[in-house]
Formats: structure tokens, C-alpha cells, sequence
């Protein structure tokens, strides 16, 4: 009887640890998933500025190429 005891003690302690692992591998992941999004969108944002700015140079080019044509 003393084994059935402790065999269950160890079960359950194994599956506890099993339940913490699995949370701490959740909040990691959706720690990790919140990151790369927050670092997408500012490169994102990024890109978008430079490409603002490209395209107004390219526009003041072109006027400037017409104008002394």
C-alpha cells in the first residue's frame, strides 16, 4: 500500500511540473508573438516613411527635369 502512495504522489507531482511547463511555454510564446509584432509594425511604419520619401524626391526630379526641358 505504501508504494501505491507514493507511486501516486509521484504521478502527481510529474503532472503538476507538466502543467507548469506547458504554461510557462504559453506565456512565452505569446510573449514572444507580442514582440515580433510590435517590432513588424514599426519596421513596417519605417518602410512606409522611406517610401513616402522617395516618392515625393522622385516628384521633385521629375518637375525639375521638366521645368528645364
Amino acid at each position: 500500500m505504501q508504494r501505491g502512495k507514493i507511486a501516486g504522489k509521484m504521478l502527481g507531482l510529474f503532472l503538476s511540473e507538466a502543467i507548469l511547463f506547458a504554461a510557462a511555454a504559453l506565456i512565452g510564446f505569446a510573449v514572444g508573438w507580442r514582440l515580433y509584432a510590435s517590432l513588424s509594425e514599426a519596421r513596417r511604419r519605417a518602410d512606409e516613411r522611406t517610401v513616402e520619401q522617395l516618392r515625393h524626391a522622385l516628384t521633385e526630379a521629375q518637375v525639375r527635369r521638366a521645368r528645364s526641358s
